[in-house]
């Protein structure tokens, strides 16, 4: 079998891995590029022929991990696209909300005339979404199911979002069946939401994942640190920015606000989700208790909402409207790299004022405004234009969903086996080269590849 990747080589966006065997050619994953301009422009060149797919399997429903189905779609696609039960209700709204972002963001764009393309078009629109839905298969977890002969697949839990799956998958080899992980996004089982990966059964080779490659992340409680922030801001009449994932982010942030408000750590200010599409992502996760730590009638994640200070963001004017209330509260917003969406404008408006704060609660892509704000650049720009920094900026690591490198060779450890081969994707350079460098040394016998970007690996 031959693995080319299209995306999530060398970058930890657009994943899109072409897997080629037995006269098929499928995707795992089918993600959008996020961060600097390089890299979004290649959303907009095809790299292989849509039409010509058979299917792809989606590890989770992530934008970087699902937002270029409906471009698939749109240039032709019209096959299976195979994910969790999870996954399959969250995609509705992921997918939607993605293509509303983009229609607003490029009708922003030809209003105030900073687009440099006339006119600025969505890279895909809200009927692209719709015929993309159409396509989806749910797969069980953990049982086989037939691409076509001696191909298939199963799902594993993988414990980094709601419906997150690790697919392992059966194919033709020169001395028999041989079997590979796609390992997605893996989690680091200390979510408070979901519950950690299952074990990865035997395989001959693991794609892994490598976002953390290069760091420990922490260990202990996120509590004090996060009212600290909150109690500080508050206390000077600020307005604190969150910006943060829709998908498991926002949820883990809520819960977090939730409980320092329930042991009175912190005072109860409003809190505005300013992301209908996190709304959805939050009810989804009560339809689904066994993916979940505790108990749903627990309502951890639900009390906020039950709260009388806890608001929902509908529509583009309101969200426009609070950039001007200046009342101390908290806002969580869309994206979490700052790839764009409305957290934007809460950024132009608050990053001026030193009364304010912006806390990032997940990982910031080389090149994206994120990275930018957290490593303590004062020249900022949104929309092409100049914006103070003069908010405080933290950034919070004990919300990370992701494996760190400890965890990562922990998971494979688990395995009957050691296996031939890893191929590490989905990381930056520096953690790429960092983890290969441990897994190297904790197993001498495996090889270990980092692919480039557009590079075919045969397994």
């Amino acid at each position: 079998m031959k693995i080319t990747f299209h995306g999530s080589a060398e970058t930890v966006t657009g994943s899109r891995l072409l897997c080629e065997t037995s006269g098929k050619k499928f995707l795992v994953d089918a993600g959008l590029f996020q961060g600097p301009k390089e890299l979004r422009l290649r959303n907009w060149v095809s790299s292989f022929k849509s039409s010509t797919l058979d299917g792809v399997i989606l590890t989770h429903a992530h934008i970087d991990h699902s937002g270029y189905l409906p471009r698939l779609v749109k240039e032709g696609f019209n096959k299976s696209i195979w994910c969790s039960k999870p996954t399959a209700t969250i995609l509705r709204f992921m997918l939607l909300d993605s293509a509303r972002q983009q229609e607003e963001d490029a009708e922003y764009a030809n209003s105030s005339g900073y687009s440099h393309h006339k006119p600025a078009e969505p890279l895909y629109t809200k009927k692209d979404v719709e015929e993309t839905l159409r396509l989806i298969t749910v797969v069980d977890d953990e049982e086989w199911f037939t691409i076509c002969k001696n191909v298939q697949f199963r799902f594993f839990r993988s414990g980094h979002i709601l419906g997150s799956r690790f697919v392992q998958l059966s194919y033709p080899g020169a001395e028999g069946q041989k079997t590979i992980i796609f390992s997605g996004d893996l989690g680091n089982g200390r979510s408070k939401l979901i519950r950690p990966p299952q074990t990865p059964p035997q395989s001959d080779v693991i794609v892994l994942e490598s976002t953390y490659g290069d760091r420990l992340l922490p260990r202990e409680s996120r509590s004090h640190e996060f009212s600290e922030i909150i109690n500080t801001v508050y206390k000077r009449n600020g307005v604190l920015v969150i910006p943060a994932f829709a998908l498991g982010r926002s949820q883990e942030v809520l819960q977090a606000i939730a409980e320092l408000q329930r042991e009175k750590k912190i005072p109860e200010l409003p809190v505005y989700l300013d992301s209908p599409m996190a709304l959805e992502a939050t009810k989804a996760h009560l339809k689904y208790p066994d993916e979940l730590v505790f108990h749903a009638d627990e309502e951890l994640i639900k009390a906020p909402i039950d709260t009388e200070m806890f608001r929902v963001i509908e529509t583009f004017q309101e969200s426009m409207a609070l950039c001007e209330v200046n009342r101390p509260h908290i806002v969580i917003s869309a994206s979490g790299m700052l790839t764009g969406g409305r957290v934007m404008h809460h950024l132009k408006k608050r990053l001026p004022d030193p009364r304010n704060a912006v806390v990032f609660v997940g990982y910031q892509a080389e090149g994206t405004k994120g990275r930018i704000l957290i490593s303590g650049e004062k020249d900022f720009r949104i929309h092409h234009e100049r914006v103070d920094v003069n908010a405080d900026i933290f950034s919070l690591q004990n919300f990370s969903a992701h494996a760190d490198w400890q965890d990562s060779i922990s998971w494979v450890k688990k395995m009957p086996q050691v296996p031939q081969k890893i191929i590490l994707n989905h990381g930056e350079k520096k953690s790429l080269e960092s983890l290969k460098a441990k897994l190297e040394s904790e197993f001498p016998n495996t090889m270990v590849v980092v692919p480039q970007h557009g590079s075919s690996v045969d397994v």
